[in-house]
């Protein structure tokens, strides 16, 4: 099971270590995470990285949902603690940790005032419908294009794959344009008669062989693409591709997803259309 990432456990407990002790532990008594490992004499971090790895293990290695939805659950519980304001400084990076591991954090100010300002209420909604977002198409595009013999593009691929997870989300989309021009590049070469120069920054030449503009359809399989039948998809996520790209500070969590989805999706969407 896709679950939280060991970065936003990491933010969680920078902000669970400012909390009393026995706040803490109530916290951790709602989220349904209380073991008989907690040793309560241990540091609050010491505790925290214990009780959330034991549950985040559970979840990927036994696929319990229980366990990923205990940790969901605390999540939302430090947020809606009445958290002092150079705590609740940190729960911007909690959430955009969260938007990389799939989640939006939803916060909502109630009209219920505190000692330390207006109560918050928050829920954690998932970008997809799935728990495991785009897994088996990640997994069906890694195959096809190792059948295919496409290793560049696989080899950036799995590179962007492996910077997403690490939460590195300008490498991630740098990697990821690289793949789909390699892609590009590979198909061109196999269904157009097109020439590999070897030269760097060739996919939007490559690209313009892999579509007729003005071409209406119907689509042929294998054939060039018509404009107004995936044309103008692939041309519109190649130049999105390269809007902001792999530039430190250019991309957020979100953005990077969208983009991992968007690439994902159109790389299969070439390789269906022009197949083996």
């Amino acid at each position: 099971m896709q679950t939280l990432s060991t970065q936003t456990l990491a933010r969680m407990i920078k902000i669970g270590k400012w909390l009393d002790k026995s706040d803490l532990f109530d916290l951790l008594m709602e989220a349904n995470l209380w073991t008989k490992r907690i040793d309560q004499d241990d540091y609050r971090q010491e505790i925290l990285r214990t009780v959330l790895n034991d549950a985040r293990d559970k979840a990927i290695e036994e696929d319990d949902a229980g366990a990923h939805q205990a940790l969901l659950d605390f999540a939302r519980a430090l947020v809606e603690f009445d958290l002092r304001d150079h705590v609740r400084d940190l729960v911007a990076d909690l959430a955009e940790a969260l938007r990389s591991d799939g989640y939006e954090l939803v916060d909502q100010v109630t009209d219920y005032q505190t000692v330390r300002g207006w109560r918050h209420k928050v829920k954690i909604v998932p970008f997809d419908a799935s728990q495991a977002p785009l897994h088996e198409e990640m997994t069906a595009l890694e195959h096809e294009l190792s059948t295919r013999g496409y290793t560049e593009a696989l080899g950036h691929y799995q590179a962007a794959l492996k910077h997403f997870s690490e939460q590195d989300h300008p490498s991630s989309n740098g990697q990821l344009r690289t793949a789909l021009e390699a892609l590009i590049v590979n198909l061109a070469v196999d269904h157009t008669g097109y020439q590999d120069s070897g030269r760097a920054n060739q996919g939007g030449l490559a690209l313009k062989n892999l579509y007729v503009r003005g071409g209406t359809g119907p689509a042929v399989t294998g054939a060039p693409l018509p404009e107004k039948d995936g044309g103008t998809l692939i041309q519109g996520v190649w130049d999105i591709s390269h809007l902001n790209g792999s530039h430190p500070g250019l991309s957020d969590a979100q953005e990077a997803r969208i983009r991992m989805q968007l690439l994902t999706g159109a790389m299969l969407f070439l390789l269906r259309h022009f197949p083996a």
